[in-house]
């Protein structure tokens, strides 16, 4: 970086392949030069980058798509924590929006719905129960 904090370097990138016996080899797959404009800044050859796993195709980074209301997210045993399956809510816990946690009502003055995805305070005392 300069005095005016501007990039003043190119930069090969980089990708290493792996081949049998711990041999492997660089194989630059792409450029950033501050040279030109922002729009051609980063050039990348995605064909030539091969992923630990052999593929050439870039990975998706989500495992799982985010929980609808009224489900939270369970762990699936051996797999990363970006992949769950959805469950419904416990009894007596709503989720209210996408991708969050199902929390307790706390109260018994709210009532969860059939979808567990919202509470309706009941105005009555709070001796009602939850159902």
């Amino acid at each position: 970086l300069n005095h005016r904090k501007n990039l003043e370097a190119e930069y090969d990138i980089l990708n290493f392949w792996n081949f049998p016996y711990g041999f492997g080899r660089k194989v630059k797959v792409g450029r950033f030069s501050p040279y030109v404009s922002q729009s051609e800044q980063l050039s990348l050859s995605e064909n030539l980058i091969e992923w630990a796993t052999g593929i050439t195709e870039t990975p998706r980074s989500v495992c799982s798509v985010s929980c609808s209301p009224g489900f939270r997210k369970t762990p699936l045993e051996g797999k990363p924590a970006c992949c769950f399956d959805c469950t419904p809510c416990p009894e007596n816990e709503i989720s209210n929006q996408t991708g969050k946690s199902c929390n307790s009502t706390q109260t018994v003055c709210y009532v969860k719905n059939y979808l567990r995805n919202h509470a309706v305070y009941h105005p009555q005392d709070d001796t009602h129960q939850i159902s």
